[in-house]
């Protein structure tokens, strides 16, 4: 017959096995990111070398011709805002009424490669070569959303433009659909994540999607509390623009898993003033408590750069791309001559390229953009069209 210390000390065990670990955003707190690494495992929290958010310089970006625009699915999809007590929470389903939102394109890329098959045209022409490209298909799984208090001077975003934060920042995070089966595996997997990450600006109006998660906010006040979505487009969270820097980090939450692909857009969204102050009222308790806390600012501190290369589709000045002739075989083909680019990153930096003195003030709102007067509090807000650009 089991003892009851033992029986006791098995049921204690077992209930710490189960337990979640706790974990909070505020720096210099008991559970924040000065002690993530030290907490379950880990430990890349602290040792990382590819850790993310970063502060992105403009002056260190690195053209690169490769890249392609960056393509998501423009459906709507079955989902949910959640409190989870670090942050508010999109979490995207699978409906068999509703295709997934797929992202793809940018560098996402698998591979390239170049075919040279001999056919003889009616002419008798010879040879023709076909670029051949392959990209992962990412799902959208869910938006994760950054932000501060009006106490904090704005700085709610993770990522930081030549060291400025922004009040807010979506991140929107797929998994690569191709090679996982989903979120759990592809997270701590090479090439398994890609986060887009939509930095924040006070404006005039609120993005029209970003006004249908700020009225849920609502429903979601504590802790644990969650409200369906109607009708969500994740698409259209995203600015008017194709152009964005990438390179490589991690989550920036626990455990720091290095396996996501960035992709930090070129220009804000808006939200007006009395829509952030809105975000700012969840809490991060269960809402039973004398003295209630609250989540923002949310973030995690910016980490060390350790030399990681940040590239950019942004071409700021146009240049000629030479060309090489060369020659490939292959099985049971002729020989043929392919054109092929002699693509280089080229640095912006110098006095060729932008430098931070020439950057424009970040989000200065155009003087011909009015604010258009709500007839209702809750209507669908036009998203603005032109913005200065974050980077160049």
């Amino acid at each position: 017959m089991t003892s009851l210390p033992l029986l006791l000390l098995s049921m204690c065990t077992v209930a710490a096995a189960n337990m979640e670990t706790p974990w909070v955003y505020g720096e210099g707190l008991a559970w924040g990111p000065g002690f993530w690494g030290g907490l379950k495992d880990w430990e890349l929290c602290r040792k990382g070398m590819l850790q993310s958010p970063i502060d992105i310089p403009p002056d260190r970006l690195l053209f690169d011709p490769g890249l392609r625009p960056i393509h998501i699915d423009r459906v709507t999809v079955a989902s949910e805002l959640v409190n989870t007590g670090q942050m508010p929470r999109v979490r995207i389903g699978n409906s068999q009424k509703r295709p997934p939102a797929n992202l793809s394109g940018g560098p996402l890329n698998n591979y390239r490669y170049r075919t040279c098959a001999h056919r003889t045209t009616k002419k008798g022409q010879g040879s023709k070569s076909k670029d051949q490209r392959s990209t992962s298909r990412f799902r959208i799984q869910r938006i994760d959303i950054h932000y501060g208090r009006e106490e904090t001077a704005g700085n709610g975003s993770e990522h930081a433009i030549d060291g400025k934060k922004f009040p807010m920042e979506l991140q929107l995070l797929a998994f690569n659909h191709d090679l996982y089966e989903n979120f759990s595996m592809a997270y701590r997997s090479p090439n398994g994540i890609a986060g887009i990450a939509v930095l924040v600006e006070i404006g005039p109006e609120t993005n029209e999607e970003l006004l249908k998660l700020t009225v849920a906010t609502a429903s979601i006040q504590s802790k644990g509390k969650r409200v369906e979505l109607a009708d969500l487009k994740p698409w259209a969270l995203l600015p008017y623009t194709r152009d964005f820097v990438t390179y490589q980090g991690s989550m920036t939450s626990p455990g720091c898993e290095e396996t996501v692909t960035w992709i930090v857009v070129n220009q804000p969204i808006h939200i007006r003033a009395d829509d952030l102050v809105e975000w700012a009222k969840l809490r991060n308790d269960f809402g039973t408590e004398e003295l209630p806390t609250f989540q923002g600012p949310n973030s995690r501190p910016l980490q060390s750069h350790n030399k990681r290369l940040l590239r950019t589709n942004i071409q700021h000045k146009t240049t000629n791309v030479g060309f090489a002739p060369r020659t490939t075989t292959l099985d049971n083909a002729k020989e043929c001559k392919l054109p092929l680019a002699r693509l280089t990153y080229k640095s912006n930096v110098g006095g060729s390229a932008v430098t931070s003195r020439s950057i424009p003030a970040p989000f200065k709102i155009p003087a011909q953009t009015k604010s258009k007067t709500h007839k209702k509090r809750h209507t669908a807000h036009k998203q603005i069209d032109h913005d200065a650009d974050l980077f160049l």
